[in-house]
């Protein structure tokens, strides 16, 4: 695949010295792509990154995909397994590479807003066209930045992937060490609010991602996904000695995906950085997700805002009423004096109405959108980011409790 450049055209001989100086300041849009017939069930590939201190090796013996990656010469993941099991056929075995494709990209983007304006996105990738043992096509893209590991599957339109269900994917992520991790449990109510837990790999249970580590060498990983549209979600799953696996949220009948070829996983995504800081600042999702289909964001208009909602999740401030109470107007001005003081936009006040006492998990009906609870004064807190000029964001829990709301 080569990407084409509009005719640039130079007005006078004065400018011609100037020419290569233009050109490296315009976006690099350049690919190079090489096609390899191979046929086979066996197959191996090295995939470095555009340093050479990232290499990805993809394996296939006798029919089975993993992958395994380094990082300066050190392991980071040692040989894990690859594919997907369907209700009806089974593309983690009896797989033939039939060819493959390596790119090289270099393209600089610019986002419409974020902490940083131009985005450039520069990997190798390695494509593997795939063969089951009954025809069905499957296709396993990688992806290597400087900075981090992207992986998908890929299911070309055919007759023998019409209407299926994925019932596992059994992507391993086995790393080469008892990192110590950050984590969430899945599986939980209020399952993405909940404080982090520090401990070894070896101790998680499922958990949620991003899943963060670090290493006895003082590198820092996050498993993740990108690109999530039409799939289920992915968590990770504690299989033991070092050795995390793909487990997709199910439909409620166990089904974990639906769908009709054509069609894609999400990414699987291992960011890297030498610091904590520098996964802050990976751009690997980002780069990994699709453009924006929003031709004119203008309208969009980001902002920083402070708010009485992770008091309770801290437990030191209640929801519903009594001496705890989060959401009072003395506490609500005073974040609007904080808010003002260092030019944020707003405050976000999360229980500020009549509703929030007792169980009102299972009783979406409870819940006013008019009335205030009697220590919370809606008009005098309005008055008062008017004053300061911030704004105040109120809060409506539905608890699901759709015609209520």
């Amino acid at each position: 695949m080569f990407k084409s450049y509009p005719m640039i055209s130079f007005q006078s001989v004065k400018l011609k010295k100037n020419i290569l100086i233009i050109l490296l300041l315009l976006p690099i849009l350049y690919t190079c792509s090489k096609q390899e017939q191979i046929g086979s069930k066996d197959y191996t590939a090295e995939i470095q990154s555009p340093d050479n201190q990232l290499t990805v090796q993809l394996t296939v013996k006798d029919g089975l995909p993993s992958y395994e990656a380094d990082y300066m010469g050190k392991p980071i993941l040692t040989a894990s397994r690859l594919g997907v099991q369907f209700n009806k056929v089974d593309l983690t075995k009896d797989l033939t590479v039939d060819a493959v494709e390596t790119n090289n990209y270099d393209v600089t983007w610019t986002q419409p807003w974020g902490e940083q304006k131009q985005i450039r996105d520069h990997h190798t990738e390695h494509i593997m066209y795939m063969t089951g043992k009954n025809g069905e096509k499957m296709n396993i893209i990688f992806r290597v930045f400087d900075d981090g590991i992207g992986f998908r599957y890929e299911w070309p339109e055919q007759e023998n992937l019409q209407d299926f269900i994925i019932t596992k994917e059994v992507s391993e992520f086995n790393l080469a060490g008892d990192h110590t991790s950050w984590w969430i449990k899945a599986y939980q109510l209020n399952r993405y609010e909940h404080l982090y837990q520090e401990s070894k790999v070896s101790e998680i249970d499922t958990v949620h991602t991003p899943f963060t580590m670090k290493t006895d060498e003082g590198l820092y990983l996050s498993i993740h996904e990108a690109a999530l549209t039409d799939f289920a979600s992915m968590t990770l799953a504690n299989n033991g000695k070092n050795s995390l696996e793909a487990d997709l949220v199910p439909w409620v009948n166990g089904d974990k995906v639906r769908g009709s070829a054509p069609h894609q996983s999400p990414w699987r995504t291992i960011a890297l950085g030498e610091t904590a800081g520098e996964l802050m600042t990976n751009y690997l999702v980002l780069n990994l997700n699709e453009p924006s289909k929003i031709e004119d964001p203008s309208w969009t208009k980001p902002a920083k805002y402070t708010g009485i909602w992770w008091d309770m999740h801290l437990g030191t401030k209640t929801w519903g009423s009594g001496d705890n109470h989060g959401a009072t107007t003395e506490y609500t001005k005073e974040l609007m004096d904080f808010t003002a003081k260092h030019d944020f936009y707003g405050v976000l006040v999360e229980g500020w109405n009549i509703g929030w006492d007792g169980s009102w998990f299972e009783n979406g009906d409870v819940f006013s959108f008019t009335d205030s609870y009697p220590d919370f004064d809606l008009e005098e807190v309005t008055e008062y980011a008017d004053s300061l000029g911030v704004k105040l964001i109120g809060h409506h829990e539905t608890s699901a409790g759709i015609s209520n709301y």
